[in-house]
């Protein structure tokens, strides 16, 4: 449970990125200092390493793949609205840059890096090492993304039928006060 509410924090990171980083691509920036990320004590080189070792092992650290394409596209639609003629060229300025700054997604997961590394103690990734490296770890993460598809699958069905159920008890006590619906 733990990994996915992680994977889904990975996921809600990744979409405030997305959402908040065009305007500041569309500018030339310096790449982003990690004395940025968070004031406060900073975790130690065993941390990070630990950190990183466990990005890689539970899969977190390739969600953020298509972070730099996708940033890079939303920057360039950005102008389509006030460009609607300049679709085109947009979209092939945008696939330009992609190779350019791919290289910046470890930027992001050194972000995710600090953030485990600041709540865990090295001890502690450590044990999330073990876990993710053990056959059933391994296992939780190739199964991860079946697994979350098929939870939204069961939760969507369940909302369906909740939904219906207050429905009708909305009508029903709608039809206490005299009102049918």
């Amino acid at each position: 449970m733990l990994d996915i509410a992680g994977r889904l924090t990975g996921a809600a990171l990744a979409l405030a990125l997305l959402a908040g980083a065009a305007p500041v691509l569309a500018q030339e920036q310096a790449p982003f200092n990690m004395a940025q990320a968070k004031p406060g004590a900073e975790p130690s080189a065993e941390q990070m390493k630990l950190a990183n070792e466990l990005l890689i092992a539970n899969g977190e650290a390739s969600s953020f793949d298509a972070i730099i394409p996708n940033v890079i596209e939303q920057a360039a639609a950005s102008f389509v609205q006030a460009n609607p003629d300049l679709i085109r060229d947009l979209r092939e300025v945008a696939k330009q840059l992609v190779p350019q700054y791919e290289g910046r997604r470890s930027e992001v997961v050194q972000i995710l890096a600090r953030t485990y590394a600041a709540q865990f103690s090295a001890a502690e990734l450590q044990e999330l090492l073990v876990f993710y490296r053990s056959p059933v770890g391994r296992k939780l993460v190739e199964k991860r993304q079946e697994l979350l598809d098929a939870g939204l699958r069961g939760i969507q069905a369940w909302s369906a039928g909740f939904s219906r159920e207050m429905e009708a008890k909305v009508r029903e006590e709608m039809k206490k006060r005299g009102f049918t619906i």
